[in-house]
């Protein structure tokens, strides 16, 4: 559940805009930690931010990511579903045909996958793929690697069993609608790594938001909730690098203003990314 500019040497500043990546916040008693927007892609725009944040990391006495990956996923499998089931033949050949043209995606491998991975499969494929780990992930394997402690928001399980609670059927309509107008795809996609590049966090929210219609409570605002709640109890002895999605960050529920609302010094860091000239 995880959705090409060239950088120069001048970094951006921001004010009290939700501009930002990368944020200190502070616990009424106890140290600084880092809260980083991250993103589950391999894009190398998205990682114009790592040789900045890995001195963070080293510093830091654990690293917490959205979801613990230490914890295997065996479960994923126990779950089936078929998109022919729900999608005539003569539509789904059609919406498969489209789907391959247009992202090199054949519905008929994947048609056993809730269709919400199916469409992030979709959206994914319109980003480039010059790493071999996503963004989210280098960052856990950099922070593993050098021994930190490493602990999670969320499981795999927790995640997973919040997808397969979601009702498949409006979904799969979703993806017939993406099968005729593929160009709606890229445009919204090639928008969010725009507006993540440039740190706009409040407008990535706004972007997210928009597309999951009814499943925002689900996928955004009740997660938001249960990952600030596990913020809320680490050890304020010890300083934290929290990795989380970056469209969770802002909004009235988003963990930046839970975070201020529970008496945390929160603050946008010197951004990671620098400006194109």
């Amino acid at each position: 559940m995880h959705i090409e500019l060239s950088f120069h040497d001048c970094h951006f500043q921001f004010g009290v805009s939700l501009s930002s990546l990368l944020w200190e916040i502070t616990p009424l008693s106890g140290k600084r930690s880092w809260l980083f927007g991250t993103m589950h892609i391999r894009d190398e725009r998205a990682f114009q931010s790592s040789n900045n944040l890995y001195e963070l990391i080293l510093s830091s006495d654990a690293f917490v990511g959205e979801m613990d990956m230490t914890l295997p996923g065996s479960f994923v499998e126990q779950l089936k579903y078929d998109a022919r089931d729900f999608i005539k033949d003569r539509p789904y050949q059609k919406l498969r045909k489209q789907l391959i043209k247009s992202f090199q995606v054949d519905l008929d491998f994947y048609r056993h996958l809730h269709p919400l991975m199916i469409m992030s499969l979709v959206s994914n494929s319109v980003l480039q793929k010059e790493h071999l780990v996503s963004l989210d992930e280098n960052l856990w394997n950099y922070a593993k690697e050098n021994g930190k402690l490493m602990l999670g928001l969320e499981s795999y399980e927790t995640q997973f069993q919040i997808l397969h609670s979601i009702d498949p059927e409006p979904l799969y309509n979703q993806l017939l609608k993406i099968g005729r107008n593929p160009s709606g795809v890229r445009r919204h996609t090639d928008k969010g790594i725009k507006l993540y590049v440039e740190g706009r966090i409040h407008e990535l929210y706004i972007l997210s938001k928009s597309s999951m219609h009814e499943l925002r409570k689900k996928i955004i605002y009740e997660r938001n909730k249960r990952m600030a709640e596990v913020v809320f109890r680490l050890d304020s002895a010890l300083q934290y690098f929290i990795a989380v999605g970056a469209g969770h960050l802002s909004g009235k529920t988003g963990l930046i203003s839970m975070l201020r609302k529970k008496g945390y010094k929160v603050r946008p860091a010197k951004n990671v990314f620098n400006s194109e000239e």
